[in-house]
């Protein structure tokens, strides 16, 4: 019996941190050959090293000669990345060697002797064994457990070398971002290295959980590193180098298990059991926060100048300090705010094993020795010059935007912006992200400006909630429409979005290929029996625990639609968006009932942590979810940024920015879908004779 989640429709993957665990098979010790002719790799010509080692671009043909390059790796890299999991758990890989080695980070692989799935891009799933790890660098290693590999010939990278990577230089981040998803690929996310260390790589490529153990390729497809943790900034994402593999190849593939975690932050207090609050539970004796007088059942409200709100939120602060730092904690204790200096110790850097699907996540101690939990980095500041969006790079795009510079305006409430819009005619008509201007409060007309500062009333035209989209009538003519382009995207294409000043707002390269984005989250298993598709188990916390619904009960209808069988209702509960009221008719027992339900998002079965995780990368979209296509990319937006045009290098608009959806990601609507919706978007609404601000649910 397959257990389902009605948010993805596939096992639950976790989103709890950049870990996950899993395994492989056979013990041989011969380390993969360097510049093994089968591996997988994509030669950089000469007239494109300068810039990938970090020069800047001198011109858009260099730039488009850069992305054709990174198209082909792109698509050439994706059929050596896996997604790997135990149970509900899920993280990455990287193949690298033609008999099935796996490279991972070792708090995805865990103890050796486990076994485990890999997910292959082909979408067969394969056996594995886990074999040794150095903790010290966070490097695992894994196995295909399937005895006719020679037939297989494994399509696998080459090891590169981490020692000679350089600040600045251009690399590929590729993984399974939230679990492996069949209906994806492999997330591409280009970015360039920010940082080195004695242990670590970091650069700009975003991760979050699910993405650990993948890899981070050189722009010659080599593997430089290995995704393991990441920080409170969208430049901090730390890989482990793959040098330390190379120097542990023996003892990791003879299963062996050494080191520990290196210059973790200790604090030394336990807590959890407060979803509302960081209310500590017990005290580490001899920790850090016993020596500081923190005591059980204080509240810790502010911890080195950032204010704390729950358990979760400390985790991930604590986690950016290093040992040996002094920081000041407010802590509420009998009503009553006290100031407390306190200095951060050094945990032990032992990795746990790896969560069984039944343990209790309930009590998390704030040390890093607790990888599994922890987002961390050392708190070094990455030189900008060095980022990919560092204004030198993004300059260089420049003439791109002037060509759409005209037809891209700013909506906005008085002088408050609210989104971008794009002209879609010269007669005045815009398009714009509705859930960021509709609303019960707003009135219109509402303000549109154009790249000369002129100012114009915008009116209500019409609103498509299924793909979020808001037509608004101008007060002008002779305006510049955008051009479209409907050809499709390959991935690692450049992306550009403009302002309407003239320069561009942000780059970023297509990340997947499209996709619908499904809605709202019931949150149960399902199970399939003879009766029809039963519920095996109601998330606490869900839409389906607040309406009453039972391990046992038969689904029989969702509005009215009779089931067919479990994805039917997977579909059917998924086309409904996050906030939907849907009445569900069950069998229970004896009994037939009508059970209504007020969908939830998919934090509701992550968790709070997988909460925490997305805000690092800064607020995300309200609505983000319950698209039938969407474009993803790596662009880095605001939510307020959405609703204009994004471009590909001549200039064209291939889509709109619809959704900041994670932290890693953003979506466009494929153009193909907007230039559908144009002209019949152009005929007012029946209800919007006295300019509704309806909300945008």
């Amino acid at each position: 019996m397959s257990l389902f989640n009605l948010y993805a429709g596939r096992q639950t993957s976790s989103y709890l941190s950049l870990l996950i665990l899993l395994t492989l098979s056979t013990l041989a010790v011969a380390q993969p050959e360097a510049g093994d002719e089968r591996a997988i790799v994509v030669p950089v010509s000469d007239k494109l090293v300068d810039f990938f080692s970090g020069s800047t671009p001198s011109s858009i043909d260099e730039l488009e000669a850069a992305q054709a390059h990174v198209r082909e790796l792109a698509e050439t890299v994706q059929k050596t990345v896996v997604g790997v999991g135990v149970g509900a758990a899920q993280g990455s890989g990287v193949i690298i060697s033609r008999d099935g080695y796996v490279l991972t980070a070792a708090h995805v692989s865990g103890r050796p002797g486990r076994m485990a799935r890999l997910f292959l891009s082909d979408g067969r799933m394969v056996p594995a064994r886990t074999l040794g790890l150095n903790k010290t660098f966070d490097a695992g290693l894994m196995k295909i457990a399937i005895d006719d590999w020679e037939d297989q010939n494994w399509p696998h990278a080459d090891m590169g070398s981490s020692v000679d990577v350089e600040l600045g230089q251009w690399v590929m981040a590729v993984g399974h971002p939230g679990g492996f998803q069949a209906d994806r690929n492999p997330v591409v996310r280009l970015g360039r290295i920010v940082h080195t260390y004695k242990d670590v790589l970091t650069s700009d490529c975003t991760l979050i959980g699910g993405d650990s153990g993948g890899p981070l390729f050189g722009m010659d497809g080599r593997v430089v590193g290995i995704h393991s943790r990441i920080g409170p900034e969208l430049s901090h994402n730390v890989h482990a180098p793959v040098d330390s593999y190379k120097e542990g190849w023996e003892r990791m593939a003879n299963e062996e298990q050494w080191g520990q975690m290196p210059g973790a932050p200790l604090v030394g207090v336990t807590g959890g059991q407060n979803p509302d609050k960081a209310e500590i539970e017990s005290i580490v004796p001899g920790s850090p926060a016993a020596k500081a007088g923190i005591r059980k059942g204080d509240i810790i409200i502010e911890f080195a100048g950032k204010d704390i709100s729950t358990f979760d939120s400390l985790v991930n602060v604590v986690g950016i300090h290093r040992p040996g730092e002094e920081v000041m904690v407010k802590i509420l204790r009998d009503d009553k705010e006290i100031d407390i200096k306190l200095t951060i110790g050094q945990a032990n850097g032992r990795i746990p094993d790896a969560p069984e699907e039944d343990s209790s996540l309930q009590e998390q101690p704030v040390a890093a020795e607790y990888n599994s939990w922890l987002s961390y980095i050392a708190a070094y500041k990455p030189a900008t010059i060095h980022q990919k969006n560092h204004s030198e790079i993004v300059n260089a795009f420049t003439p791109v935007v002037t060509k759409a510079d005209n037809s891209t305006v700013k909506v906005l409430d008085k002088k408050r912006p609210l989104a971008l819009g794009v002209i879609v005619s010269a007669d005045g008509y815009v398009l714009t992200k509705a859930s960021e201007i509709l609303s019960d409060e707003r009135e219109f007309p509402l303000i549109c400006e154009d790249s000369r500062g002129n100012k114009y009333e915008a009116s209500f035209v019409s609103h498509r909630p299924k793909v979020d989209l808001l037509m608004l009538k101008l007060d002008a003519r002779k305006l510049k429409p955008i051009k479209w382009n409907t050809d499709p995207q390959p991935l690692g294409s450049w992306l550009v979005s403009p302002t309407n000043n003239g320069k561009p707002l942000a780059i970023g390269v297509v990340s997947a290929h499209p996709r619908a984005i499904r809605g709202g989250l019931l949150g149960v298993f399902l199970g399939e029996t003879p009766d029809g598709v039963r519920v095996e188990q109601v998330f606490p916390n869900t839409a389906a625990a607040r309406a009453k619904m039972a391990r046992g009960d038969i689904i029989l209808k969702v509005n009215e639609v009779e089931i067919m069988n479990r994805e039917h209702l997977i579909e059917t509960v998924r086309s409904h968006l996050p906030g939907e009221k849907i009445t569900l008719q069950v069998r229970r027992g004896d009994e037939q009932l009508d059970i209504d339900a007020v969908l939830g998002r998919e934090e509701d079965i992550a968790g709070s942590r997988a909460v925490e995780q997305q805000n690092l990368g800064g607020p995300l979209s309200s609505r983000r979810s319950g698209f039938q296509s969407v474009l993803q990319h790596d662009t880095v937006l605001r939510p307020e940024q959405c609703g204009g045009p994004i471009l590909n290098t001549k200039g064209q608009a291939i889509g709109i920015n619809i959704a900041r959806a994670t932290r890693v990601s953003s979506y466009a609507l494929p153009a193909t879908v907007i230039v559908a919706l144009i002209e019949e978007m152009k005929t007012r609404d029946a209800d919007a004779v006295n300019e509704p601000g309806d909300a945008a649910n």
